[in-house]
């Protein structure tokens, strides 16, 4: 199996472009670039390859309309088993390419060129190529290229099946290569030459015949239909794609060769992602990383990871980081309840979408891949969206890993390290305290009703809790802070999860720049909330932006916006959420979410870390029914970190 195949692919002469010595990358892509430009070379800019006197199989060969199509595999390939069987899936030639600033040494870059093209039996022609080189590297170059024209005359008459006419070219090979020192080339003519003396002297003998390699035909039908499955795809015939990518797919099971199965998953994946099947085309891009971490190097790990974070959007679960757009997230931040159930960072549209299961593999799967490829930030990023998003399905043990997981990828961090993904602990705006000359001074008159209407305005301030004729708005609050004075915001903290929670510092994140906000340090016991206030000093005139609170926890800074907390009280209020952070806190309680009276439950585990699991009594479950909607119910007994939320009907 191989990827991107097509129907045209049987017409395409296949050549291997490889770096030597050291490359900087944006080079060796400019380098590349270059070949790109030829991949259809038309017949009519070449000469005929056959001179009159010689009977040319092409009768019909179209000088003026064909022309050659080459494939560049950048970076080579391994030889297929199918050489022989199919000819265009043989490399026929090699391109070398060197960066000559960086490998001043062409003896070393010859040694490195031939040892790669090695690799490339079937290559008929090999040519490397060095760029920007300084005047000692072109002269010598030239001093020996007859010497290595010599020699490899004398392979190709090796080749061509006489020894003797090759043996009298290496000898002039090895005389060229001894007076300019090209000792490389030097020991190929002189290996050459000993093979031919050798080939002479034993004439006809043949050599055994190795074991014909026996290759299972199940894999060029496999082939078949993604080349069918590709042509189509180019007329939109999803229905007949999908039919044959799912016989692809049920014929992976059955190949042997394990890169078989990663080709067949890739162009499955890629084929899904052309079509608009976006989460089948994740489903496959996820067996393409279970492949790669199946190998036990660094390198399939840090492929693994890039596959994986490439899923990320189609199972709703992409970091803050993968989307560049950020009007877009304040665009949704700013709209009504169902908009924001919507906000990928939101926990209501993890639990609403009824494949938390799945979610929370995915990301597993990306912190599994992260620590194995030694990226330290990403193992941080998907353990701090799986505890935030997922505690109330992790256990106690598993949020204690998760924990340990923050912790120990923060170590190989830097300090002060951010991340676009926060953790713990959940923030929310809980009130403005007022200052004194904020408030008006008004007298009660029992007689009135609306004792507070009419009261006139003191001081500059826009901002009054008994504003005339003005409902009180607590979602948007509008103040005015004086330069130079001290103020003051009150945030609720809240842990819902198993284990105390260390807060390094929390402190007001101000996008204007005109306010300086003074950090504190909390601790956080279990499932424990807490009102906190946090101060900061205005330094100039002006708006004064605060969408949240900057936290450092877990050894890493992130931005905790208000916003999000916002989406997930909403939906927390229209019962699409398993468990409200804020709610969950404090003595432990059963709740009814649903929408009618709970009078009878029964509850049964699976899966596995059973054993991680609290025990619920049925008597202390029954001793707390019914539960109206919405309502909850304190155990008589003593319940060990027990929260449990039981639906009706």
């Amino acid at each position: 199996m191989e990827p991107d195949v097509s129907i045209e692919t049987s017409s395409m002469i296949r050549i291997a472009i490889l770096p030597i010595g050291e490359i900087p990358h944006q080079t060796l892509r400019d380098y590349y670039s270059m070949f790109h430009h030829h991949h259809p070379i038309p017949l009519s800019s070449i000469s005929s390859f056959y001179t009159e006197e010689q009977k040319s199989p092409f009768t019909s060969l179209p000088w003026d309309t064909g022309s050659l199509r080459f494939k560049f595999i950048l970076g080579g390939s391994p030889p297929s088993p199918w050489e022989d069987f199919q000819s265009n899936r043989k490399i026929l030639a090699v391109i070398g390419v060197f960066h000559c600033p960086l490998s001043p040494d062409l003896d070393s870059v010859i040694e490195e060129f031939d040892g790669v093209c090695k690799g490339y039996a079937s290559a008929l022609v090999t040519r490397c190529f060095g760029f920007f080189p300084c005047d000692s590297q072109v002269i010598k170059a030239k001093k020996r290229r007859l010497g290595r024209v010599q020699k490899t005359i004398g392979d190709y008459c090796l080749l061509a099946g006489s020894p003797v006419d090759a043996n009298a070219h290496y000898s002039t090979a090895l005389e060229l290569a001894r007076l300019t020192t090209d000792y490389f080339w030097y020991a190929g003519a002189l290996e050459g030459s000993i093979c031919a003396l050798l080939i002479d002297q034993i004439g006809q003998n043949n050599p055994a015949l190795e074991d014909e390699v026996r290759v299972s035909p199940l894999s060029f039908e496999l082939e078949a239909n993604l080349k069918l499955a590709r042509y189509l795809c180019r007329r939109e015939l999803s229905r007949d794609i999908v039919e044959l990518l799912t016989s692809a797919a049920d014929g992976a099971k059955s190949l042997i060769d394990a890169t078989d199965r990663l080709v067949l998953y890739v162009e499955i994946a890629r084929l899904f992602g052309t079509l608009g099947y976006h989460r089948k085309a994740a489903f496959f891009s996820r067996q393409v990383a279970q492949l790669c971490l199946q190998q036990d190097n660094r390198l399939a790990a840090i492929s693994a990871l890039q596959i994986l974070a490439l899923t990320t959007k189609a199972y709703c679960v992409q970091s803050r980081a993968s989307i560049s757009n950020n009007s877009h997230i304040n665009e949704v931040g700013s709209r009504n309840a169902d908009s924001g159930k919507m906000h990928h960072q939101s926990v209501v549209s993890l639990f609403e979408s009824q494949w938390s299961m799945l979610q929370m593999v995915v990301l597993r799967d990306i912190l599994l891949s992260a620590a194995r490829a030694g990226d330290p930030l990403a193992a941080w990023s998907a353990a701090a969206r799986l505890l935030r998003s997922y505690y109330p399905l992790i256990t106690p043990v598993g949020q204690n890993g998760l924990a340990r997981a923050l912790a120990n990828s923060s170590e190989r961090l830097p300090s002060g390290t951010r991340c676009s993904d926060p953790a713990l602990p959940f923030v929310r705006l809980y009130s403005f305290p007022q200052h004194s000359s904020q408030m008006d001074i008004v007298k009660r008159n029992p007689a009135r009703e609306d004792w507070w209407a009419g009261s006139a305005p003191s001081g500059p301030f826009i901002y009054k809790p008994f504003s005339k004729g003005q409902p009180n708005d607590s979602s948007k609050k509008e103040l005015i802070w004086i330069v130079g004075e001290p103020v003051q915001i009150l945030v609720e903290l809240a842990n819902p999860c198993g284990f105390n929670l260390k807060v390094d510092s929390i402190y007001l994140s101000v996008h204007s720049g005109n306010l300086d906000p003074f950090p504190i340090s909390i601790d956080l016991p279990p499932h424990s909330s807490k009102v906190v206030t946090l101060s900061g000093i205005p330094t100039s005139v002006g708006p004064v932006t605060i969408p949240g609170c900057t936290v450092h926890c877990f050894g890493v800074i992130t931005e905790h916006l208000f916003r999000d907390v916002d989406n997930l009280l909403h939906g927390a209020a229209e019962g699409l959420v398993l468990s409200d952070p804020f709610r969950s806190c404090g003595s432990p309680s059963l709740a009814n979410a649903g929408t009618v009276p709970v009078e009878q439950a029964h509850i049964s585990l699976s899966g596995k870390n059973q054993d991680s699991v609290l025990s619920i009594p049925y008597e202390t479950l029954k001793s707390v029914l019914p539960l109206k909607p919405g309502g909850r119910g304190d155990p008589t007994c003593d319940l060990e970190s027990l929260e449990a939320q039981v639906s009706g009907p």
